[in-house]
Order: C-alpha cells, then sequence, then structure tokens
C-alpha cells in the first residue's frame, strides 16, 4: 500500500499521469453518460420534463458543489502530507470528510422537506413546472448524503494512489442508474420521481464499497469510528484548498440559475435547450475533469516532496492532452449539433434552436482546458485565493456580467454569445495567473536536459 502513495514522487510522469487519469476520465465519461442515458429517458416524457430537470440541475450541482470542494480540499491535503510523511494528518483528513458528508446529508434532507418549494422558486421554477421539479428533487434531497459521500470519498481513493478503484466504483455506481432508469421511470410508471430513485440507489451501490475499503483495513490510511471525531485545524486545512473547488462549482451554479432566469423571458424551450447542451458540455469536459483529478495528487505529493521539475512535467502533460480532448469534442458538436441533440428530443423547435445555439457556445470551448488544469495545480500546492480567483474568473466575472447585458442587446441570440466570449478572456487571464505563479514557486518552464533525464 505504500508504494501506492510512493510512486507518485517516482514513476515516469507520462507512465503515472496515464495510470492516475486514465481511470479517473473513464470513470467520468461513464457518470457523464448515464447523465445523458437519463436525460434521455426523461425526455420521452416530454419537452416539459427535460425542462423541469433543467431547473433542478443547479440545485443538484450546488450539492455536487459542497461534496467537491470537501473531497478536493482532503485529497488535496492527503496527498501533501503523505508526500511529507505526515500519515496521522492525512487519516486525520479522511476521517473528517467522512463525517462532514453524513453532517450535510442530514442538514440537505431537513431543508428539502421544510423549504423544497421557495427554493424551487428562487431558481427560476416556473409554475408550469414546479410539479414535476418538486416530484424530482425531493427524492434528490432525501437521499443527498449518498451523493455527498460518493463523491467526497472519491477523490479520497484517488488521492492515496488507487485510480482504478475510484473508476471501478463511478463504473458500477452509473450501470445501476442506467439499469433501474428504465425500471421505475416507465414500468412502476413514477415519471421523473423515478428517475431521481434510481440514481439515489446507484449512489447507495457506490458508497457501500468504499465505505468497506477504507474501514476493512485495505487502505493505506486507517480509518475507525475514532477518526471521525471532529478536529477544527483539520477541517481548517481541508477547507484552505477545498473552498476555491467549492466556489468553482457554485459559480456553475451562479452562470445556470441567471441563464435559466434570463431564458424563462423566452419560453421554456429555450430552457429545455441549455439544458440539453449543458449535458453535452460536461460530457465533453469529462475527460478534462478526469485528467485533472489524475493530476491533483500527483502535484500535491511532489510539492509536499519538493520534487519541482516533475510538477513542471506533470502541469505541461496535463494541458496538453487535455486541450487535445476538448478540441477533439467541440469540432464533433460544432460539425454535427443537430445529431446530438436529437439523441434527446424530437422536438422540432427544440432541436432547429439548440442547433444554432450549440455552435456559438462551443466556439472558444477548447479554450477551457488550461483553466481547469489551472486550477487544479493552485488546489494542489494549496494556494487557496488564486485557485478562488481562477474558480470565479469564467462563470461569475465575465459570464455573468456579458448574459446581463448581451440579451438587451441581441435578444436571445446574446445568451449564446455570453459563453464563448467568457471562455477567450478567461484564457488570457489564467495565462498570465499560471506563469507568474510558475515563476514565484520557481517551477521552471524549461528543464536542462540532465533534469529531463533524471525524471
Amino acid at each position: 500500500m505504500q508504494n501506492d502513495t510512493a510512486r507518485m514522487g517516482e514513476e515516469k510522469i507520462s507512465k503515472l499521469l496515464f495510470n492516475f487519469s486514465f481511470p479517473a476520465t473513464v470513470g467520468m465519461l461513464v457518470m457523464a453518460t448515464y447523465n445523458i442515458v437519463d436525460t434521455i429517458f426523461v425526455g420521452m416524457l416530454g419537452s416539459e420534463a427535460i425542462a423541469a430537470l433543467s431547473i433542478a440541475f443547479p440545485l443538484q450541482m450546488l450539492l455536487g458543489a459542497v461534496g467537491i470542494g470537501t473531497g478536493v480540499g482532503a485529497a488535496s491535503l492527503i496527498s501533501r502530507s503523505l508526500g511529507a510523511g505526515d500519515q496521522e494528518e492525512a487519516e486525520s483528513a479522511a476521517g473528517q470528510v467522512i463525517a462532514l458528508s453524513l453532517l450535510f446529508g442530514a442538514i440537505t434532507a431537513i431543508l428539502g422537506f421544510l423549504y423544497l418549494s421557495p427554493l424551487l422558486t428562487f431558481l427560476g421554477t416556473t409554475p408550469e413546472l414546479m410539479a414535476l421539479t418538486e416530484e424530482y428533487m425531493i427524492v434528490i434531497t432525501s437521499g443527498s448524503v449518498m451523493f455527498f459521500l460518493i463523491m467526497i470519498m472519491n477523490n479520497l481513493v484517488r488521492a492515496v494512489g488507487n485510480p482504478l478503484l475510484s473508476m471501478k466504483i463511478m463504473i458500477i455506481s452509473s450501470l445501476v442508474n442506467i439499469g433501474l432508469d428504465p425500471i421505475f421511470i416507465f414500468l412502476l410508471d413514477m415519471g421523473v420521481q423515478g428517475a431521481a430513485v434510481a440514481t439515489v440507489i446507484s449512489k447507495i451501490a457506490g458508497v457501500a464499497i468504499m465505505l468497506h475499503y477504507f474501514f476493512s483495513g485495505k487502505s493505506p490510511l486507517r480509518l475507525n469510528l475514532s477518526s471521525l471525531a471532529p478536529r477544527r485545524d483539520t477541517i481548517v486545512n481541508v477547507y484552505r484548498t477545498g473552498f476555491p473547488a467549492m466556489i468553482m462549482q457554485l459559480s456553475l451554479n451562479v452562470s445556470l440559475i441567471l441563464a435559466n432566469y434570463v431564458l424563462a423571458g423566452f419560453g421554456h424551450i429555450p430552457i429545455a435547450v441549455m439544458g440539453v447542451i449543458f449535458r453535452l458540455q460536461m460530457f465533453a469536459i469529462m475527460p478534462i475533469l478526469g485528467i485533472s483529478q489524475g493530476l491533483l495528487p500527483i502535484i500535491g505529493f511532489n510539492f509536499g516532496a519538493g520534487k519541482l521539475n516533475r510538477i513542471r512535467e506533470a502541469l505541461l502533460k496535463g494541458v496538453g492532452v487535455s486541450t487535445l480532448f476538448i478540441f477533439l469534442s467541440s469540432l464533433i458538436l460544432f460539425l454535427w449539433p443537430t445529431f446530438f441533440l436529437s439523441i434527446f428530443s424530437s422536438d422540432k423547435e427544440l432541436l432547429a434552436l439548440g442547433t444554432h445555439a450549440l455552435r456559438i457556445i462551443v466556439l472558444m470551448f477548447p479554450l477551457v482546458a488550461i483553466q481547469i488544469v489551472s486550477t487544479v495545480f493552485f488546489q494542489a500546492i494549496g494556494k487557496g485565493l488564486p485557485s478562488l480567483i481562477l474558480s470565479l474568473l469564467r462563470e461569475v466575472f465575465l459570464f455573468v456580467p456579458f448574459i446581463l447585458f448581451l440579451p438587451n442587446i441581441y435578444g436571445l441570440e446574446g445568451v449564446w454569445m455570453a459563453r464563448p466570449l467568457s471562455d477567450l478572456l478567461a484564457f488570457f487571464v489564467t495565462l498570465i495567473i499560471i506563469t507568474r505563479e510558475l515563476k514565484r514557486q520557481g517551477i521552471p518552464l524549461r528543464t536542462s536536459r540532465s533534469a529531463t533525464e533524471q525524471l
């Protein structure tokens, strides 16, 4: 088990990046596939059902933001602690975030029962979509503890050097979801609520496997019930780097909620279009998220061990591969938008509007790769402020003003234009920030021949 962590500071970077990123990427793609399949099944119930899921999606992403931020913060702390040889701090971080998952789940379930309707109204739910959205979200909030646990512990599994297990868990969970969808949605005639039930059950399956891994002694981290006892210093250290990751996810919520508000003035079809396009974008971006998740423990461990040349190589190779993946995905979506949109719906109005919108939205999408990898770099080295700035840059500082301003001039066209403009400007700002930080840390932009041979 110790070899799983030690190899992050010794194994060849290209091999290490593949071994860590490939399982994460496969797992993320499988999860994105189940999300798309989920939407396809729901789409069979009509465009209103797709619009209801689009409205509910920001609330699900809110839960995801808390889970991902907590998991990333813990993974960064664990990786750096293992790199520095501090086993106790690594184990403490894992125990704290598992306990926090239980707390967050209980709070979300209570709030869902008490305040779901006003919350959905705040998110922009229209009266004709309220019943469908409520049916879906009451199940999601009730089972939210499973969402927190699976997201947080997946990060922990990767942090201790076991990316294959993380991949297997995501695949198993996704396959369970896909298999249960038609049963609950159609066979049991539960509609959109059936999709939510299938999702919660699939998370339970993944959580059961991970809990067994951590508490059975198979993990490099030795956890037991005493590990769950609160430790304030450890929790602070987790959120010092996890908070920016959380903010990045929350910024996606802000942009989606705002977009739904703006689009509501044009009817439910544009809302459904945005929901479908967002899912296609998430599918296209999953390889980059997988690569980034593979990079985080590698960079974190080597930063803790003071191996700067290895950080530089991992970062550059991660950016290069990520950009290639997202460029190809964007090109495919641009060339055949109607085909991919028709997977979700046969509504002619949705297809016509979506085809035009998708081609505009993906114009600058390849530039997102360096933004994601740079944000993860700052998380891995424990620098919260620049990670926070990059987290907010694309979705809040740029997208929000564009989507508020451009529709006043260009109408619905302005909504679609807001995304590529945000991507373009965020790219240039990110490039400046990451270059300055590499120089500040003494991480070379170029390495000597002898240094490269040592890698």
